[in-house]
């Protein structure tokens, strides 16, 4: 229960973040995505996080019309986890706010969790052993991932970021076990899924099917990854316009000029190959946006090119970016084999938000 100075500085936050979209400076940033951010603050009693989201994108203002805002549905979820007797982080204040009938801010504040300063982090058979309780208990969490479990000081291990999860009747039949148990060994190499049997999630006669399915689910991840160059996420916009659709990041544009040309789908092509080699390759990406004309008005698109690349240069570096599309199954069969052969996954391969 919070005190009486923990009710007014809550709501005076709450009343900050309601009228600007934005936290007090007088808490620090954790993590800042484009559709929700996790900042730290300090309340009387201690240490708080607070987690909102602010509904930029019209999918998610259509999505949340009519459920459940996600703080109210993460703090229902991890009032369920608590009553299971999972240890998680405490609600603290949870509010949500609709304009015009849409959802407009989405609050939740939990405490702090003891975490230990220095300590072991849980192990993937621990991880395992928690997905199975949640199961037992009804609870599907859709976001395994390591980073959603914790230590804490007496050495029992909570359970993070309830906001994809949903509850009902016990699931822990194969059907949800095995898409635990395939989730949880994703990031890692195949040799791995011996911990979510150690964990009791799945058996031994399981594993084959666990590790095929790890395996399609990465890469169907890496395919969503690439492809975020075209949708609006945290480093592209998209802008549809009467005329076509442009794609940009969203970091400021270098002095440049658009460069049009009769077909746009080779222009695509580089957009998404450029992508391609800048997650796989490590090559910067050069052509800064990507627009393309409704096909009713004739087609065609466009691609915006620095002034530093002469037009010269531009044939070598469009070769170079389309070349990326064609390339693309061979990284990711490339990062198959190193999963079996034990060393994971390149980069973070969790999914924030798209």
């Amino acid at each position: 229960m919070s005190s009486l100075g923990e009710r007014q500085q809550l709501a005076d936050w709450w009343e900050h973040y309601r009228r600007s979209g934005a936290l007090p400076a007088e808490l620090s940033e954790v993590q800042s995505r484009l559709i929700r951010s996790v900042h730290r603050g300090e309340l009387p009693r201690g240490a708080v996080f607070v987690k909102t989201m602010t509904f930029p994108r019209r999918k998610d203002r259509l999505r949340y019309l009519v459920r459940a805002l996600p703080a109210q549905h993460e703090a229902a979820m991890l009032g369920r986890v608590a009553a299971a007797g999972i240890p998680c982080p405490e609600v603290v204040d949870v509010r949500a706010a609709r304009r015009f009938g849409l959802p407009h801010r989405s609050w939740l504040v939990t405490r702090a969790l003891p975490v230990p300063l220095a300590g072991e982090p849980p192990s993937l058979a621990e991880q395992a052993e928690v997905a199975l309780r949640l199961l037992r208990a009804g609870i599907v969490h859709r976001d395994l991932h390591a980073d959603n479990f914790v230590r804490l000081q007496d050495g029992s291990v909570a359970v993070l970021d309830l906001q994809s999860a949903s509850a009902g009747k016990a699931a822990d039949d194969a059907v949800h076990r095995l898409a635990a148990a395939a989730r949880l060994v994703r990031d890692h190499p195949t040799s791995r899924v011996a911990a979510a049997v150690e964990g009791g999630l799945i058996t031994s006669a399981e594993a084959e099917a666990v590790l095929e399915r790890a395996a399609r689910e990465r890469t169907a991840f890496w395919r969503r990854r690439v492809m975020r160059c075209l949708g609006e996420t945290t480093e592209f916009t998209r802008r549809v316009r009467w005329s076509g659709i442009e794609h940009r990041h969203r970091t400021v544009a270098p002095p440049g000029y658009w460069h049009r040309q009769g077909r746009g789908v080779e222009l695509r092509d580089a957009w998404i190959g450029q992508r391609v080699h800048a997650m796989f390759g490590s090559r910067s990406p050069v052509f800064w946006a990507f627009f393309r004309k409704w096909w009713w008005l004739g087609g065609g698109g466009a691609l915006y090119v620095p002034q530093t690349c002469r037009e010269e240069r531009f044939e070598r570096e469009l070769a170079i970016a389309r070349s990326g599309v064609a390339e693309l199954d061979g990284h990711l069969q490339q990062m198959q084999l190193r999963q079996q052969a034990g060393s994971g996954t390149d980069g973070d391969s969790r999914q924030p938000d798209e």
